[in-house]
């Protein structure tokens, strides 16, 4: 027998409402701190979705049964949307593959000598560290120089917190530019055959609704600089947004930008690799060691000849 609450009409249309506003929040937040804080759990709403749906489905009723599972699937493709949405990983092939990873040295604290240790283990030929102290950047340079004798490294007057590139690779190149004093770093260096571009930013996080325009500003600041590059190029980092958030995707948009990432579950990570459509991304895995599960990212790229080509040719 069906509950009496449920049978209300009025009261269906209101659940139905409000799953659709839920929905609609979490893939076209408003510019207010808490709708663009809840939207950071577009993936948990979907699984919520999913769960009443199966819910209304054992107390018989379609309508809402049909309401949830629509917006579950509304907000699969949504996600899969803001990701590498290749169902697998293209295959390798006979071009030079190189190797890229992103870490935050705020998960360093407390575990310096394993941290260092997974660095060297994990063995990319390029590497990108945001939020390195001036401390940080001495044991870096200190524990790093023999795998990697090239490296940068630009700080922040304000608070000291830097990014840095450590190479295998020499750089042809290196270039620092600006969103008011946070600095960002742009290195080119040869993978062999190509010339490529590794653009490295850290993005402060919302802490307000204010601090959006701020954010907004410096995605702006980005992404001038990145359409600007000619050569085949990868930007990487700690953007402290989610892999669906407006400024990512309007990033990728505009710059024509492929994700590394295929999917993004409950943890919610903010470091990101993305590349132009000169690559293809044959490879990415979370690297972790015995004391967090998520150190960094890797990435796995090689040229995309035919992209290259066809390139060329255009011009």
């Amino acid at each position: 027998m069906r509950p009496k609450l449920i049978r209300n009409t009025t009261l269906q249309w209101l659940i139905i409402g409000s799953i659709a506003a839920v929905v609609i929040l979490s893939m076209f937040p408003p510019d207010f701190s808490v709708t663009r804080k809840g939207a950071n759990y577009a993936v948990h709403t979907m699984f919520a979705c999913l769960f009443m749906g199966l819910f209304f489905l054992t107390i018989r009723q379609p309508r809402l049964m049909f309401t949830s599972f629509i917006a579950c699937s509304l907000l699969c493709l949504f996600l899969k949307n803001a990701s590498n949405n290749t169902l697998t990983h293209p295959q390798k092939t006979i071009e030079e593959v190189f190797d890229i990873s992103q870490f935050n040295a705020s998960a360093f604290d407390g575990n310096v000598n394993a941290s260092i240790k997974s660095i060297l283990e994990d063995n990319s030929d390029v590497i990108s560290i945001n939020e390195i102290s001036p401390d940080w950047g001495r044991e870096l340079k200190k524990e790093l120089r023999k795998a990697y004798p090239y490296h940068t490294i630009v700080y922040r007057n304000e608070d000291f917190l830097g990014l840095g590139i450590f190479s295998k690779l020499p750089f042809n190149d290196i270039d620092t530019f600006y969103h008011a004093d946070i600095p960002n770093l742009a290195v080119e260096f040869s993978n062999g055959i190509d010339e490529v571009c590794l653009v490295n930013s850290f993005v402060y996080p919302e802490i307000s609704s204010n601090d959006n325009k701020k954010v907004k500003a410096h995605f702006n600041t980005l992404k001038e600089y990145v359409k600007r590059i000619d050569l085949p190029f990868i930007t990487v980092g700690d953007y402290n947004q989610v892999q669906w958030s407006t400024h990512l995707q309007d990033l990728k948009k505009n710059c024509m930008l492929h994700d590394s990432r295929r999917y993004q579950f409950f943890d919610n990570p903010t470091d990101h690799i993305f590349f132009s459509q000169h690559f293809n991304c044959v490879d990415f895995q979370i690297i972790s060691n015995r004391f967090t599960n998520h150190l960094g990212v890797k990435g796995s790229y090689q040229i995309n000849r035919n992209f290259v080509n066809a390139d060329k040719n255009s011009k």
